[in-house]
């Protein structure tokens, strides 16, 4: 964008209902801007957007270009076919993608950013709302509905940080300039825009050579280790690792921790104890599983690097109420709990598996997982299969294009022949597929929808039959 983006006042944002598109929305809405977008989905979320003053579209016919004076896209629209793309350029109305004008937005700001192969939209929101309880009023923008912005995922915030999810999907997360910047982890995922896992680290490696201030790492992580072992600058590293000794009295000698620079953590019985700066601090959350507590670990040392106290820190993040699509609970019927989960990974999968253990009791933990892209699919139908195989009970879904185009003998049957359990794919009718389900599930089942398509609807059309 060569203009400064606040000269911009009527932004059009194409496929407003996105989960990133969305956030960006609101958060210019709260800048006082008349937002306007085209979805030719009415979903929840667009609700939200029109109800806080945006003007949707549900038909691109409809669109007046010239009530505008930006477009943005994300990388979802093909700019060379897409119809809207068209109109503006053709009245020669700036475009520009999603992420470069978030990046000019959160300038006028200090900023932490998360990246991350997983985990991102969780440990962003965990940081805003953390920063929020400390008192700090920050900007957020997170790649999901969170529950203390009231349901949005987008904030503008007097305070003087920011906090966002750096999208690694496209390379844009290396376009911005924070300050401090927490990374997960790094999976193979994305494989269809790097190609190579060689491709993958060295972008990675250059999120964190560009943290200026300080760079939050989960140093349990081996796709961070090698990220690592591509630059030489590692003074500004604030790790987090676990210990191996059983005595606290052993941790406060490892060498690690006498500079400040790491913090080592065990968990027990889902509490979370770490040793820091000759201290010890617990926590725990009300979600399952050990990768909710790792990023909230991270959370709060990048609060702690914005000026936070860790014990006020420790002592709220009990209190993070979650975010939509992250092991979310959608409601029961019959004795029979139903959650969704975006996991579309299979490091992912195997978390929320393990989550969904956690949470069962008499009952058996069902799963229904939706492949997400024929390239991820490709790429990674062994890997989905032996995540898959760790859970107990597993249906599957046809493949979700997310707008890519088929590609021969590429199909979920590929990740159901691969897998060691026995296993079923249900209808792409959604009825259909929620009747077969209705037969099998019964009282006391922990049911969960998995991954980023829209495998969502046939646990609310579930819960509605």
């Amino acid at each position: 964008m060569q203009t400064d983006w606040k000269s911009f006042q009527r932004p059009f944002f194409l496929g407003i209902g996105g989960s990133g598109m969305s956030s960006l929305a609101f958060l210019l809405l709260e800048r006082g801007m008349k937002v306007g977008g085209y979805d030719g989905k009415h979903s929840d979320v667009v609700e939200k957007l029109i109800q806080s003053g945006a003007t949707v579209l549900g038909k691109s016919d409809t669109l007046m270009v010239e009530n505008y004076d930006l477009a943005i896209y994300s990388s979802a629209i093909r700019l060379d076919s897409h119809p809207l793309v068209k109109k503006f350029k053709e009245k020669g109305i700036a475009i520009v993608h999603r992420s470069e004008l978030l990046h000019q937005v959160m300038s006028e700001k200090k900023q932490i950013s998360v990246a991350g192969s997983h985990g991102k939209t969780t440990t962003t929101a965990m940081t805003a709302f953390l920063l929020k309880r400390c008192g700090f009023f920050p900007s957020v923008m997170v790649g999901g509905e969170v529950a203390f912005l009231n349901g949005k995922g987008g904030s503008w915030g007097k305070g003087e940080w920011a906090v966002f999810e750096s999208d690694e999907s496209d390379g844009t997360f290396n376009n911005h300039r924070a300050e401090v910047r927490i990374l997960t982890n790094v999976d193979e995922d994305h494989l269809d825009y790097y190609r190579t896992r060689e491709n993958l680290l060295n972008a990675f490696a250059r999120y964190m050579e560009k943290a200026s201030r300080r760079l939050i790492l989960n140093l349990d992580d081996i796709g961070i280790r090698d990220s690592l072992s591509l630059f030489k600058d590692h003074s500004k590293i604030l790790g987090f690792a676990k210990t191996k000794a059983d005595r606290k009295e052993d941790v406060f000698q490892d060498e690690r921790i006498r500079d400040s620079k790491t913090a080592l953590y065990r968990i027990e019985d889902g509490v979370l104890t770490f040793y820091f700066q000759n201290k010890e601090y617990s926590f725990s959350l009300k979600y399952p599983g050990e990768h909710y507590l790792k990023n909230a670990l991270a959370a709060v040392l990048a609060c702690f690097e914005a000026g936070a106290k860790l014990e006020e820190l420790v002592r709220s993040i009990p209190d993070y109420s979650g975010v939509s699509r992250r092991l979310e609970y959608l409601g029961s019927k019959n004795g029979i709990e139903v959650y969704d989960d975006y996991g579309h990974h299979p490091t992912e999968i195997r978390a929320v598996i393990q989550s969904m253990e956690g949470l069962k009791k008499d009952g058996r933990a069902v799963i229904l997982f939706q492949p997400h892209r024929y390239t991820r699919t490709q790429n990674l139908y062994k890997e989905f299969a032996e995540s898959l195989d760790t859970g107990e009970t597993v249906f599957l879904l046809p493949i979700y294009t997310a707008g890519e185009d088929p590609i021969e003998g590429v199909e979920t049957k590929l990740i159901a022949d691969a897998m060691s359990r026995p296993t079923k794919i249900l209808s792409k009718d959604l009825e259909e597929g929620v009747a077969e389900l209705g037969r099998f599930l019964k009282p006391g089942d922990k049911f969960v929808t998995l991954g980023a398509g829209n495998v969502r609807d046939w646990g609310i059309r579930f819960l509605k039959n």
